[in-house]
């Protein structure tokens, strides 16, 4: 409680901790050692853990680190921060699929990963992971929003909705790993070529 009462007193600094370690610290240790195959699905992830996140800490913590919602509550560093996550994510899209179609001769393979990529990332990571987080508390408490806390199952500080994200994150970089090696052995053996 005392880390939402900080943030509460402090505006943004939730967003701040987060560029920190997430943005800067991890991408930087990957970076220095070398180990550029992870950084390449790390930077497109960074969508659904701001995403996570943002909608599991709503209305206390996160708020501005990545509104999906137009609203008139936007603020400028919540649009700010959406559009650096964006910009950092579609790097790591454009650093897998250049790498890819570099080491394989493949242009054609390299667009189909830059598409996957890009269809987990943007569409399905900002509005159905945010659905299914929504939905996850729907069911752990269905008169939250009705006013009637009796019949809520009690966890602290929403952590059946950060840990529902975090269970739909990994399964939706399961989805995209499995049909990045489907449609790479695919284009390989068949050298299908579209380019």
């Amino acid at each position: 409680m005392r880390f939402v009462n900080l943030c509460l007193s402090i505006p943004n600094l939730d967003t701040i901790i987060f560029y920190i370690i997430f943005v800067i610290i991890i991408p930087g240790v990957l970076f220095s050692s070398g180990d550029y195959e992870t950084l390449k699905y790390y930077l497109p992830a960074l969508v659904m853990a701001a995403v996570t996140l943002t909608e599991s800490g709503k209305p206390d913590v996160f708020t501005n680190l990545y509104p999906t919602e137009c609203s008139k509550n936007s603020t400028f560093s919540g649009f700010l921060s959406t559009n650096i996550i964006n910009g950092i994510a579609i790097v790591g899209i454009l650093l897998q699929s250049l790498s890819l179609a570099a080491s394989t001769s493949s242009i054609t393979l390299g667009l189909v990963s830059g598409l996957i990529i890009f269809s987990i990332t943007f569409p399905m990571a900002q509005q159905i992971l945010p659905y299914f987080i929504r939905e996850v508390d729907f069911l752990f408490c269905p008169n939250k929003y009705n006013s009637d806390y009796s019949t809520c199952i009690v966890t602290p500080g929403n952590w059946h909705m950060y840990l529902a994200g975090l269970i739909f994150s990994i399964f939706l970089l399961i989805v995209q790993y499995t049909l990045l090696i489907g449609f790479s052995k695919y284009i390989l053996s068949t050298n299908i070529k579209l380019i």
